[in-house]
């Protein structure tokens, strides 16, 4: 039977940024084959749910089996977000992309006392893009759900909608599952507060999830209390459906291949991006025997959207815009010769054709003693040392924003290096290649 954690509502409200994401589309991937869950203290995971990753909804790693009529299913909910720019798909997307993953299930939780039969929390204006989402066929207060209400229900609330008291709605709260919905209705609703139980298990109404800014185009409702449009809400986040067949095109890539670079001298990586949507996924990936040689775990170094690379972008929270800035640099880097890949997806499941490029840096570098990373008590590369190959700017925490109060979430972000490693020691093999220089927030899986 499927482990479900939990996380408190108040602690999701305490951690909720108010603020509205631009429409932005969405994919929900509904597998056909077996897919592996892992617990949020497992490695790649570090603490934070991740769709691509598998992490999340598991109190250990398992194999969940697809949905038996994951095809049904799958035309079912395409039909009901036709309005919406959210690609339905059976086949999973890159893993350098945001997505919601769907484990629909009838199998029984005898012993959750969920209300809904459905899991995966809230994201309030939809600010959380890789997600986990779930049902199952009863809980202690859920009996029989319709799978496409109960699905259409979930993906409703990782999408920033609440409960409401509008029956004809699909976000009407309790669901009955008797009575199909007319949809997300574009009508102003009042919303609800979710039912839940205190700590000696007496049944309590739990505070409204979000906010008014999340909820933009309705006048207060009952209690004085911010409405809800469902149907508003929804383009807000996803924007009007959207036809795309073309894949992001890549111009203007540095290095290029064949190029020749001087040991000591910074390595650019950057590229130019046109495509339809407003956002899209991309990966840089630079290997070498070079880096192996100087202690890099694997030889090979990635930057990539989704928290699921070394580093990424501060800007990709969670999508990173299209026509933004790509680019990124290394410093330091051994002599040796380099292949790197770039590759780039957009959220309408079109994939370019990677690009490789090799590259080769000359020359012996500066001598500066060994592997001293010249970081300061606050992980700060100092670039002038030159035995170290730094790459960015890490943040160096994750402000929860977006964090979503769920049955399947955990809290924070993920694990990030410092200046020390995971043993307390001296400076980790990796921080000769991951600094602090103006990248981005650096992910480092561990």
């Amino acid at each position: 039977m499927k482990r479900i954690c939990l996380i408190s509502s108040s602690l999701a409200m305490a951690v909720l940024a108010p603020t509205l994401a631009s429409a932005e589309p969405g994919i929900l991937y509904i597998p056909t084959d077996p897919v592996t869950l892992r617990p949020l203290s497992m490695s790649p995971c570090g603490s934070q749910v991740n769709s691509a990753l598998g992490c999340g909804g598991a109190s250990a790693e398992t194999e969940e089996d697809p949905y038996a009529d994951a095809a049904g299913l799958t035309t079912a909910i395409s039909d009901a977000l036709i309005d919406y720019d959210v690609l339905v798909t059976n086949t999973r997307p890159p893993e350098y992309i945001s997505y919601t993953m769907l484990l629909a299930s009838d199998e029984a939780a005898d012993m959750n006392t969920g209300f809904t039969c459905t899991y995966g929390g809230i994201s309030c204006s939809a600010r959380q893009r890789a997600r986990i989402i779930s049902t199952s066929g009863s809980t202690m207060n859920c009996m029989d759900p319709e799978i496409t209400h109960a699905v259409l229900y979930q993906f409703g609330r990782i999408s920033g909608l609440e409960g409401v008291d509008n029956p004809m709605d699909v976000m009407n709260y309790v669901p009955d599952y008797t009575m199909a919905p007319v949809g997300y209705l574009d009508e102003c609703s009042d919303r609800v507060q979710q039912n839940g139980f205190d700590d000696q298990g007496a049944p309590v109404l739990l505070p409204l999830e979000c906010t008014s800014v999340d909820h933009f185009v309705c006048p207060n409702g009952a209690n004085g209390s911010p409405g809800q449009n469902s149907h508003q809400d929804l383009l807000a986040a996803y924007g009007d459906r959207t036809d795309d067949a073309d894949a992001p095109v890549l111009e203007n890539i540095v290095p290029e291949d064949g190029a020749v670079i001087m040991a000591g001298e910074d390595v650019t990586m950057d590229v130019d991006v046109t495509d339809a949507d407003p956002a899209v996924g991309l990966r840089w990936t630079i290997s070498s025997p070079a880096l192996e040689a100087a202690g890099v775990e694997g030889g090979m170094f990635s930057q990539c959207t989704n928290d699921v690379c070394d580093a990424n972008w501060e800007d990709a929270t969670p999508l990173k815009a299209t026509d933004s800035d790509w680019s990124f640099t290394l410093a330091g880097l051994p002599p040796g010769e380099y292949t790197i890949t770039l590759e780039a997806s957009d959220y309408h499941g079109n994939v370019a054709e990677m690009v490789t490029s090799i590259v080769t840096i000359e020359g012996a570098g500066s001598d500066t003693g060994g592997a001293d990373t010249g970081a300061d008590e606050t992980g700060t590369v100092d670039p002038t040392n030159g035995s170290n190959f730094t790459s960015g700017a890490d943040s160096g925490d994750d402000d929860g924003s977006g964090s979503t109060a769920g049955t399947d979430d955990g809290g924070g972000g993920c694990s990030c290096t410092s200046g020390e490693d995971a043993s307390g020691g001296g400076p980790s093999a990796v921080l000769m290649l991951l600094g602090f220089a103006g990248l981005g927030a650096m992910r480092r899986r561990r």
